[in-house]
């Protein structure tokens, strides 16, 4: 159903004429973010950030839904084009220091005078971007309000938006989002989150991977409910904002617990197990990359590929570089994986997928701050707490239901 014309947006608004690659349920995910997830009040004042030219429909769908709540559309901050990212910053601000604190003072007012912000989803085919360090930065310092993040991701090896396994993805999402049982989902975390609260996980994959640590008692259960009742007395940016789909639960280990061995995934969709900031990890996991922790840091960064290449760069990065910040486990039973695909769907919050977030983790309210933050992600990996199997090659087994 595409266009004969290449159409760069895929899910255009209606009265532009343009045809989208295929009919999705905006009106049904608007309805789902404002209504269920934020709960949306009369007056209160809201800031959207869209792709101006990514995802129209559902920009549209959300706007007129705000209208509907009788909620005050404050303020509408749209991504850059290729041509504005040029002139920016790798990481979408400004690349003068005092340009970019008069922009970061500038934004942390706007939304000061805010009470609500929606984040559509942003296209990762191009040079498209939006100042995401900033807009975490801004968040995690906004105590009155709370957020909502809308993310859709296609295969990152896939451009073409109407390639069948991005269709496929296109159904995934939107399913996750409006057809997951919300009160289970969150029952089920929860369960989850108190039988790990204070226990020993490990970690295991067939390619070598085997990381044993501690976690405490703090986690985010990401659930889809981002309400005022909710986000109320929430202290970290994170806890006050739901990603959407929903599913990821996240704890931070204990200082000092990490032991053992962690392998980096391969690259599978040449991007998702080396996202983040600091060095390009991935010409090193490609060749093999072992990463050795002991007492809770990483001692030793050993890698088939150039040795000393990797020594060099990490020899550069700084703070707190070699702690394990984050363990987030996927719990939304709808992202399922999509047949010829390599890409875990919204970036492995899908049941029993397993993310490790190295160095900073300062959104999640941890004390870790870094030039070094990476993602690595496994959808086949097997996890145990206390001894007890909760993730079996990639298949969230929950042995705590009752």
């Amino acid at each position: 159903m595409a266009s004969a014309n290449r159409v760069y947006d895929p899910f255009p608004i209606a009265h532009q004429g343009l045809m989208p690659t295929h009919e999705l349920q905006w009106e049904r995910i608007a309805a789902t973010l404002t209504r269920q997830v934020l709960k949306l009040g009369r007056h209160e004042r809201v800031i959207v950030s869209a792709d101006p030219y990514f995802g129209g429909a559902a920009l549209d769908a959300v706007r007129c839904e705000i209208q509907r709540a009788r909620a005050i559309e404050l303020a509408t901050i749209l991504h850059w084009t290729p041509t504005l990212a040029a002139l920016r910053a790798p990481h979408g601000r400004y690349a003068d220091p005092a340009d970019d604190a008069a922009e970061l003072a500038a934004m942390r007012g706007l939304f000061a005078a805010a009470d609500v912000f929606i984040l559509l989803m942003n296209d990762r085919r191009g040079a498209r971007t939006l100042a995401t360090s900033q807009s975490d930065l801004v968040v995690d310092g906004w105590k009155q309000g709370r957020s909502v993040h809308l993310h859709w991701f296609h295969d990152p090896a896939v451009h073409d938006p109407a390639h069948p396994v991005n269709l496929a993805l296109d159904r995934v999402n939107q399913a996750a989002v409006i057809d997951v049982d919300y009160p289970k989902l969150a029952a089920d975390m929860q369960r989850i989150a108190t039988r790990m609260s204070g226990a020993l996980v490990r970690i295991r994959d067939q390619g070598g991977t085997d990381l044993s640590f501690r976690v405490g008692t703090r986690f985010h259960v990401n659930h889809g409910d981002a309400s005022r009742e909710h986000a109320a007395g929430m202290d970290s940016g994170r806890d006050r904002e739901e990603e959407i789909p929903a599913g990821s639960l996240r704890t931070i280990p204990l200082a000092g617990s990490t032991e053992g061995v962690l392998v980096f995934p391969p690259a599978k969709d040449g991007e998702s197990p080396a996202l983040g900031r600091g060095m390009d990890c991935r010409p090193f996991a490609q060749a093999g990359l072992r990463l050795v922790f002991r007492r809770g840091r990483i001692v030793a960064l050993e890698t088939g590929g150039d040795q000393q290449a990797l020594d060099r760069l990490w020899a550069a990065e700084t703070g707190d570089c070699d702690q394990l910040g984050e363990l987030v486990l996927g719990c939304n039973p709808l992202l399922a994986p999509v047949a010829g695909s390599t890409f875990l769907p919204h970036y492995g919050f899908g049941a029993g997928v397993v993310r490790l977030i190295l160095g900073d983790n300062q959104l999640s309210g941890g004390a870790y701050r870094s030039s070094f933050h990476r993602w690595l992600m496994w959808g086949d990996a097997s996890v145990e707490v206390n001894g007890a199997t909760l993730v079996d090659r990639g298949r969230l087994q929950d042995p705590f239901k009752p």
